[in-house]
């Protein structure tokens, strides 16, 4: 099957993760989160990304070589992969962030697909601040979801209890993003 838009190729990953997930998470199913571009392309539909990029607090065997094809609007034909490198401790996250996460869909009872909500998705990308992350969150912004004094308190919270960075850079980036409101 080929998918007719990139949200549709990734649900139609999402499905395929799902045939993974024991059964028995149907009383207490598994949770997962789309971060990265991914979830950008769902608030903003302004962006797509060659891989899919997930937190999930369960051990999930990933199918091999995950990928799904998907058309374009201009009618070409796109792959779309599970990013297996990706790893969410390597980035910026408030703590708080599943309290906030935005539910998507819910797969055979088992698997839940959660959005990263505004605010923690562009903290995840402050860290890193490369080209196309802030892009995105210029693009988050513009679209009014998100509040700055909220998005300014999440993240120096964030900051002062992560690990792992230059605490100077990201303090940096993150006045660059404050400075994106205006």
């Amino acid at each position: 099957m080929i998918a007719t838009s990139f949200k549709e190729a990734i649900v139609a990953m999402m499905k395929e993760i799902a045939k993974q997930v024991p059964d028995v998470h149907k009383q207490e199913p598994v949770r997962a989160y789309l971060t990265g571009g991914g979830a950008v392309h769902y608030y903003c539909n302004a962006r797509v990304s060659d891989d899919v990029d997930l937190i999930m607090p369960y051990a999930v065997k990933i199918p091999e070589d995950l990928f799904v094809i998907w058309l374009n609007s201009e009618g070409k034909l796109e792959q779309v992969h599970y990013d297996y490198t990706y790893n969410s401790t390597f980035g910026l996250l408030h703590e708080d962030y599943e309290d906030r996460a935005i539910h998507m869909i819910t797969i055979e009872e088992k698997f839940e697909i959660y959005l990263l909500a505004p605010e923690d998705l562009i903290i995840s990308k402050i860290t890193r601040f490369a080209e196309n992350d802030e892009r995105d969150i210029r693009n988050i912004i513009e679209r009014g979801n998100v509040d700055k004094e909220n998005l300014y308190l999440l993240a120096d919270d964030a900051i002062r209890v992560g690990v792992g960075f230059q605490e100077n850079y990201v303090r940096l980036n993150l006045e660059f993003v404050m400075e994106m409101f205006e």
